[in-house]
């Protein structure tokens, strides 16, 4: 009985924690640390503009360059946010909220890349930074002056968060889901909520394809969901103690499932 104060009280905390984070809107951003290191260049700036991205991160140890960096951020439409530390974005540092997590492109796969983000997100962090590593420049691109590889995914989800930003900073936790299937940290399933619609978010950070049931509460309704990331469909079969999905994921795969609650 000791024993279960502190564990009771830790889980207030972090739901806590992840109800005041899932009130901001996400954000994509990239690490920029100046060219050469600690001193920004307006160059640099509007190439990250360019390539699709509203945002960057600065080291706080650089702080000597915060000013400038603030003046020709502004110049090209370029938010700016300082840190002190890194904190690296794995399959189960995801599960936890944070305000901001960082992404090491160079050491993830692109095609991992969804899985790592999406779940993030779905458990309150809301700011997803892509990390080139120390780079001559900004980083995003290679000798050639191409995009590097990750880039492109990158883009992808930054414009994914950028045009749902208003359901995501509306979201709640929902009811906890049921899953017959691998254990986290390989498949997590999440189901949050905002006044008006469910959103179901499921992602496989495993090198290799998951098949599980997941079991939804019976208020959810098991009428056509569409994942918001690409627009597809998926119903899930109807049954009394509620609805029930025969989910396949892909490797590093992530599904962000929508639907309105009128459809009960």
């Amino acid at each position: 009985m000791r024993r279960s104060a502190p564990i009771g009280l830790s889980l207030a905390v972090a739901i806590v924690i992840a109800t005041r984070l899932l009130a901001a809107e996400p954000t994509v951003s990239v690490w920029y640390r100046g060219s050469p290191p600690g001193q920004p260049r307006q160059d640099d700036l509007a190439v990250i503009r360019a390539l699709g991205f509203n945002s960057v991160t600065w080291p706080s140890a650089s702080a000597g360059g915060v000013a400038d960096l603030r003046r020709m951020a502004d110049i090209v439409g370029v938010g700016v946010q300082v840190r002190s530390e890194s904190l690296p974005l794995t399959a189960v540092s995801a599960m936890r909220p944070h305000t901001a997590m960082d992404l090491p492109a160079r050491d993830v796969a692109a095609d991992d890349m969804p899985a790592l983000v999406w779940r993030a997100v779905a458990h309150g962090t809301r700011v997803i930074c892509f990390d080139p590593g120390p780079a001559d420049g900004t980083g995003l691109q290679n000798e050639a002056g191409r995009p590097a590889p990750w880039v492109q995914m990158a883009k992808t989800i930054a414009r994914q968060l950028s045009f749902n930003a208003k359901l995501f900073s509306d979201l709640r936790m929902g009811p906890p889901v049921s899953v017959l299937g691998p254990a986290s940290p390989a498949l997590d399933v999440v189901l949050m909520q905002d006044e008006r619609s469910w959103v179901l978010f499921a992602t496989n950070a495993t090198r290799g394809r998951i098949k599980a049931i997941a079991r939804l509460p019976p208020i959810v309704p098991a009428a056509l969901w569409v994942n918001l990331l690409d627009g597809s469909q998926m119903s899930m079969l109807s049954q009394p103690v509620g609805p029930r999905w025969d989910l396949d994921l892909e490797a590093g795969a992530a599904r962000v499932y929508v639907i309105s609650k009128v459809e009960k």
